[in-house]
């Protein structure tokens, strides 16, 4: 199982998300990549990143992923969506602890760039990204 976060990570989210009729028939529309950065990391993954801020790239289009790009600092990156949380925060979103729209609307995923809006009109391809990355799993 990769680690998350990690270009391995990335990949098989990808790939899982490939794998998702639902997430396929859901995102239909959605023809924006999104940058997910990772902030606040603990102790051992802080060292690992040298203090920064890792992130990945998720080429999205009509319900397919068209690859990632692995950031090891992703805090001059850019997308037209980009998604940042603390660690933790991801870890709650990932373990289904916490409804993506929701965590959006409450702070806790801070969209640092793009339209709520637009996030809003796709709710079930959200949560279908969550049940993706939940196949690839946590180490």
């Amino acid at each position: 199982m990769p680690k998350f976060p990690s270009k391995e990570w990335a990949e098989k989210f990808c790939e899982e998300l490939n794998k998702s009729e639902t997430y396929r028939n859901s995102a239909r529309g959605w023809t924006w990549p999104i940058l997910f950065k990772v902030k606040d990391l603990p102790e051992e993954l802080r060292l690992e990143f040298a203090n920064k801020s890792p992130g990945f790239l998720v080429d999205l289009n009509n319900g397919t992923c068209r690859g990632v790009k692995w950031y090891e600092d992703a805090s001059e990156a850019d997308a037209p969506f980009i998604l940042v949380a603390s660690f933790n925060d991801w870890l709650d979103v990932i373990r289904g602890k916490v409804n993506p729209v929701t965590a959006i609307v409450r702070g806790k995923l801070a969209l640092e760039k793009g339209s709520v809006a637009k996030i809003m009109r796709f709710p079930v391809a959200a949560l279908e990204m969550v049940k993706a990355a939940q196949r690839v799993g946590l180490e």
